[in-house]
């Protein structure tokens, strides 16, 4: 085979990618209209599912805060249970009865926590019948759903307040028999602050993987910048060129193989 003809080969080739770059340049005409559509509904969709995914997010941060709330709360009511606590057993106090009058104020601060713990407007830790609020919090998303339990702390305050003002606390057995209702009762608000605390992590698992969705779908919307019939014309052009690359090697490598064979 003749080496002029490979340049002959070549130069058709040349001649037929600039045909082609050439329909190639004028597809990119409509490209505008096509692309703005594409564009359009790619931005509704991201939108869409971005709305989604923050009203999740804002969802479950109420959660957390009602949880965390909670938590603080019963905190302050266990460190009251325990300074009562102390003081029925302090031997330095002869006359316990004496102390009645304290520890119902203790009691009253006790239940004034309670319902003042407050989440929108609403108790988290106290409960009245006929109340038009809910008994729970509804924490639902289109990922998943929580429901927060109030409960009623204020029942603790309110019996031990009775026991205390009728029963002579001078009686070993009747102190002992109160400061048991004491740990019972704090053991309670110990479970349902371990309750809220469990609670709170399920959510915020949840959260993160909200965050974690939210940052993969702002990455997977920077596609919605691409120029795709500029791609598509690059694209085009790149192959013409690689394939005129390759048969002008493949044609030489047949010249040198008819040369090898003359030699031979």
């Amino acid at each position: 085979m003749d080496v002029n003809s490979i340049n002959n080969n070549i130069s058709n080739l040349s001649s037929l990618s600039q045909q082609q770059l050439q329909k190639s340049s004028e597809n990119r005409k409509i490209e505008a209209v096509s692309n703005d559509a594409l564009n359009l509904t790619i931005s509704e969709s991201y939108n869409l599912r971005r709305d989604e995914l923050s009203n999740s997010l804002q969802t479950f941060n109420n959660g957390i805060a009602i949880t965390k709330i909670a938590q603080n709360a019963l905190d302050k009511q266990q460190e009251i249970l325990t300074d009562i606590k102390t003081k029925l057993q302090d031997d330095t106090t002869e006359d316990k009865n004496s102390l009645k009058s304290e520890i119902i104020n203790l009691l009253k601060d006790f239940t004034l926590v309670a319902e003042n713990t407050k989440y929108k407007k609403e108790t988290i830790l106290s409960t009245k019948e006929n109340s038009y609020e809910s008994n729970s919090f509804s924490i639902e998303t289109k990922e998943a759903n929580f429901e927060i339990n109030k409960i009623n702390t204020p029942l603790i305050s309110n019996d031990l307040a009775t026991t205390i003002q009728k029963e002579d606390l001078n009686n070993p057995e009747t102190l002992n028999s109160i400061v048991e209702k004491i740990d019972n009762s704090s053991k309670y608000l110990n479970d349902t602050s371990n309750n809220f605390k469990k609670l709170s992590e399920d959510i915020l698992e949840n959260a993160k993987d909200v965050l974690k969705q939210q940052q993969d779908l702002a990455i997977a919307n920077s596609t919605n910048h691409i120029n795709f019939g500029k791609e598509a014309n690059d694209f085009t052009k790149n192959n013409l060129f690689a394939n005129m690359g390759y048969l002008a090697v493949s044609q030489a490598n047949i010249v040198q193989e008819q040369s090898v064979r003359l030699l031979s």
